[in-house]
């Protein structure tokens, strides 16, 4: 289960005292997105720290005034209790990635623009329709649950949809292989990670998959592609305004990446 991986995570920040020091500065749901800000007082300091999450639709419960209110969603699925409000859940991921923020060894970088020259089929779990222009001379095959209509590609790039169900069709023969970060709030991450070609380089994207990556790391992701929140104040308002993805990377997100080997040993090629 998905909600196992979350659950690791959890455990491990409490297990490193992170819960327990930490308060909750603020919850901002958006349209889109979830943001939660926090501030880790267990060092020599106070340090702040956000975090974001893809918001599922669905309307917004009552969410809690503290961290441990929020992660009770994530305790609660991780246990195999009836599953939470999606909503809910995606704000106590959120909270897992704020917590995370300080203690990750993050690097500056898009692994979807980095594609090694030699790779010709790709396999995308959800359609992440602004990153086909960075391709180049490939084959894509898109896993998406509800249909996904005309989508225009560059010329040399092509385009076949699958759905779940055509999973194991879909990664056959992949050599890299990129997953939604929503994955976390949704379901499905830890089935789509076991059905990755073993040799195949895998990438969990997006900002939702901004936690301590040792869990997907152990699960068979290579590379977890997250998010930093470097300028709170501004991404605050652009959730409250609905913004999401590429938009939020206008105001004040960084895109970022922690690998599980060098890239340049897993068909990406490496940052300057």
């Amino acid at each position: 289960m998905t909600h196992r991986l979350l659950s690791a995570i959890s455990d491990e920040l409490d297990r490193r005292g992170h819960l327990a020091g930490s308060r909750l500065d603020g919850v901002t749901v958006g349209e889109s997105a979830v943001l939660v800000e926090v501030t880790d007082e267990t060092g020599s300091g106070a340090e702040p720290s956000a975090g974001l999450a893809h918001r599922p639709p669905g309307e917004v419960p009552e969410l809690g005034e503290t961290v441990e209110s929020l992660l009770a969603p994530v305790r609660s699925a991780g246990a195999g209790d009836d599953p939470p409000d999606s909503v809910a859940l995606a704000a106590g991921v959120a909270t897992l990635n704020a917590l995370s923020a300080p203690h990750v060894d993050w690097r500056t970088g898009d692994p979807m623009a980095l594609l090694d020259e030699s790779v010709e089929t790709v396999v995308t779990v959800g359609l992440f329709r602004p990153a086909f222009r960075k391709f180049d001379d490939v084959a894509v095959r898109v896993v998406e649950r509800t249909p996904v209509g005309d989508v225009s590609t560059p010329e040399g790039v092509s385009l076949r949809t699958f759905d779940p169900e055509e999973t194991s069709a879909a990664m056959a023969g992949a050599e890299v292989v990129f997953i939604t970060g929503s994955t976390l709030v949704y379901g499905g991450l830890e089935r789509y990670l076991a059905a990755a070609p073993d040799d195949a380089a895998v990438v969990v994207v997006g900002a939702t998959a901004s936690g301590l990556p040792g869990s997907l790391f152990d699960a068979g992701a290579d590379v977890i592609a997250g998010a930093h929140v470097a300028a709170p104040d501004r991404v605050r308002a652009a959730v409250a305004d609905g913004d999401c993805g590429t938009a939020l990377h206008d105001r004040g997100v960084r895109k970022v990446y922690a690998a599980r080997e060098p890239p340049s040993t897993i068909r990406l090629r490496s940052t300057p």
